[in-house]
Parts: structure tokens; sequence; C-alpha cells
């Protein structure tokens, strides 16, 4: 049996056991795209918005006003409705002299003059003040209080010297939070590296769901911290959440308050994106499309697809990862695969963060907690993945997956881990769908 699978602007095909019952889960439920251009889609959310004034409707100005928008690595397609915000803000009073764009960059590399314009459009930009946010530097980031999970949440000053925070991101299947968007393009987006560090640390907390794709927020502690920031905040928050096909085209949009405006988008996305699976199965193909930007992007197909399989099943993952590691930088002193596979499974899941601290010594908070992940994927599951554009060396390096140079192999060497009768599913665009199990 032969499997397709879109990678960029051509296709892979593998072939499959026939002996092997493979299931290509369904859609939970059917959405259409609304009639009209993206950006009227956004411009009716705003004006429409949930459990708040409409953004064109707002007393402003006067008002200091600053957009937070997400960074170059998520695919929020801002340059097609940011004019829209802007034309919002001018009709309700407020002088774009006095807006700034800040963009959600977490630790991740600052973003050039370029790659802002491309991010909202260049006529946009030239149309009000941008400066990139600085994890790193005391000075720029401010106190806010603590959250009762004792997270201490220093954020960009901007944050509070403004009377207005437009926050700008994609609703889609999260790692962590369970859905991108909402009040998480504030935290972790423009927060301290210390806050960051202290709020991912949530995942390593009993009962160790390092997987959290898909939780609905009420239970997932993650989320539930972020959100709690919302109080320390005396700007008022207008969020635009929209929601994207495999085409990475604007489905919908969601606007308004930041947490009620998330639920609703957060519901629609069950739709849109979930697919069912009656129950785990034994292994996973899934393949990165559309989140094809970096390594790091393509790995959401694996951590989306993961509740799909079973503890012990096997991860065959294709990712296209245009620019390889990007941001991510090199580990040293790497161990072999198989010894830190012994390792790990004898540790069992609650002590796979004392065992990194004490190894790994010193790792910026994004490393430490991808680290993290990474060993717990290798301590639950077998990994064989298709990334064309990583080097052998890096492979190596990064220590927690086998790596084949021909997508076949991949499928070949998950034979061996399955054997000729098992059950697998596929998911053909798994950066942006996530399993609903049972």
């Amino acid at each position: 049996m032969n499997i397709t699978l879109p990678w960029g602007k051509e296709k892979i095909t593998v072939e499959v056991p026939d002996t092997w019952n493979v299931i290509f889960p369904k859609e939970r439920g059917k959405t259409k795209k609304p009639k009209g251009t993206e950006a009227s889609i956004v411009k009716k959310s705003i004006q429409e918005p949930v459990e708040t004034c409409p953004l064109d409707k707002m007393k402003l100005r006067g008002k200091t006003i600053l957009i937070v928008v997400d960074d170059n690595t998520r695919p929020t397609p801002a340059h097609k409705f940011f004019h829209v915000i802007l034309e919002a803000l001018e009709k309700a009073g407020a002088s774009l002299k006095k807006v700034t764009i800040i963009p959600a960059l977490g630790i991740h590399t600052q973003m050039t003059e370029e790659e802002m314009a491309e991010k909202v459009g260049a006529k946009n930009l030239k149309k009000v003040k941008w400066q990139n946010h600085d994890a790193f530097d005391e000075g720029q980031n401010r106190f806010f209080g603590n959250t009762s999970r004792g997270t201490p949440v220093y954020l960009n000053r901007a944050i509070g010297d403004a009377d207005l925070v437009i926050s700008i991101g994609v609703v889609e299947p999260h790692l962590w939070a369970g859905f991108g968007g909402g009040m998480k393009n504030i935290l972790p987006g423009v927060a301290s590296a210390d806050t960051i560090g202290t709020h991912h640390a949530i995942i390593a907390e009993p009962p160790y769901r390092f997987n959290r794709v898909g939780m609905e927020a009420s239970e997932n502690s993650f989320r539930q911290d972020l959100e709690e920031i919302r109080g320390m905040i005396q700007a008022e928050i207008f969020c635009v959440n929209v929601i994207l096909d495999h085409k990475k085209d604007i489905i919908t949009s969601f606007a308004g308050d930041p947490i009620k405006c998330h639920r609703a988008a957060i519901e629609f996305d069950k739709n849109h994106a979930g697919v069912i699976l009656k129950e785990q199965v034994d292994g996973i193909i899934c393949n990165s499309n559309p989140m094809d930007i970096n390594f790091k992007q393509s790995m959401k197909c694996v951590g989306n697809s993961l509740p799909a399989v079973k503890p012990g099943g096997t991860v065959m993952a294709f990712m296209k990862a245009e620019r390889g590691l990007d941001d991510i930088p090199m580990p040293e002193d790497s161990k072999p695969l198989w010894l830190v596979k012994t390792i790990l499974r004898l540790l069992g899941p609650a002590r796979v963060l004392g065992f990194l601290e004490k190894v790994k010594p010193g790792l910026d908070v994004e490393q430490k907690f991808l680290t993290y992940y990474s060993m717990q994927l290798i301590r639950a599951h077998e990994l064989c993945f298709y990334a064309p554009t990583l080097t052998q060396e890096e492979v190596t390096a990064l220590g927690f997956f086998e790596s084949f140079d021909d997508p076949q192999k991949v499928i070949d060497r998950g034979v061996k881990k399955l054997g000729k009768k098992a059950t697998v599913a596929v998911f053909p665009n798994g950066g942006v769908t996530f399993p609903i199990v049972g």
C-alpha cells in the first residue's frame, strides 16, 4: 500500500505493508471558509468581538497602543489584515504615532526589519514604531506580580506603559499550552527569560504531562498559569486570533476578550483541526506540513500527533524543516542514543528533569525544556525521522531519534519495530491537526 504525503510544492510517497491496519483519522467536523477576503474575515471579527467593545468603537484619542504580534516562526499571515487593525484604530481616534509593534519572541532570535515588514506588511510597518523584545535585558522588563503557582511575572515594560494591548496570533495545537493564541503572546511572548523558565517548569510537575496538545484549558496548569497574568495588567487587552487551513489561509477569526475569544476559537479548532481516532494505535506516520519553516516548527507534527500512539509505540515522522535547525544551538557532549534511552527508561518520568540538570547544567530555558521534552520522547517511544536538511553531525548532537536519508527507510525501520501486524494512523498535515482519541 502506498501513502502520499505533501512536501512543500512536491509530494513524497512511501510504501507500507498491506498487512498493516492503516487508519486515516477523519475530521471531527466540517468547517467552511466564510465568504469574502481574509482581511474581511478579520474585519468582521473585530467589529463583532467576544465580550468587549468593537475595536473601531473604542475611545482611543491620545492613548498609547501596543500591538504584540507573534514572530516569524509562527504562520499567522498578519500582512494580509494588519491594515484593517490600523484603520480601526484610526477610526477610534488613535494616532498611529502612539502605536508600537513588538514581536512575541520569547527567547527566539530577534527579527530584522525585513522580517517584520514581511510579517505585518511593509506599508503598514512604515506607519508605526516597532522594536524587538529582549527577554535577557533586565532593564527592558518590569515586575508585575507572582502567579498562584509561583511564577514571577516580568514582562516587557511597554505592557505596563500601554493603555491598550492588541495581541495578534494563531490558534493551533500547541505542545504545552494545549492550543496557541490568547494570552500566550504575552507569556511567554514578551516575558523575561527567568519568567519563561519558571513557567515552563510546570510541564515537569506531576503527573508529568510533557505533551499537552489539545488539552482542555481548565485541566492544563501551563495554560492556567499564563492566563493568570491577565489580572496583573492594567491595560485593556484586545485579542485577534485567526485559524488557518492547511494552505495557511485564514478560515476564520475570533477577536475580543483575550480569554473568552480564545475559548471560542478553541471550540472551532477542535472541529477544524481535530481528527477522530477510536483508540490509541501501535504507530503513527506524521508529516510536518504546513509547519515547514525549521526543525522546531516541523517537530510539531510529532507533538500534535503523539496522543494517538500507545506508550512504547513507534513514531515515523517526515519533517521538511526548510531552515534546518535554524536558531536551535548544537548540543555538546551527546551520548549514544541506546545508552540515553536505557538510562531514561530506568529512571522513569519523574526523574528525567533532575537527570537533565545534572548532565547538562547551564542550558538556556528553551534548550532545557526542548531537551526535557526530547528525553521524555526517548523514554516513552521509538522515534524514526526523515529530516533531510539536518546533517548527520546535527542528528548525532541532538541524539534523540534515528535519522534516515530516504523516506522509505523510515517505514522499513517502523516495520522492524512494529512487525507486519500493526495498527498505524497517518497524519499527512500533522503540523496543524491533532487526534481526539476515544
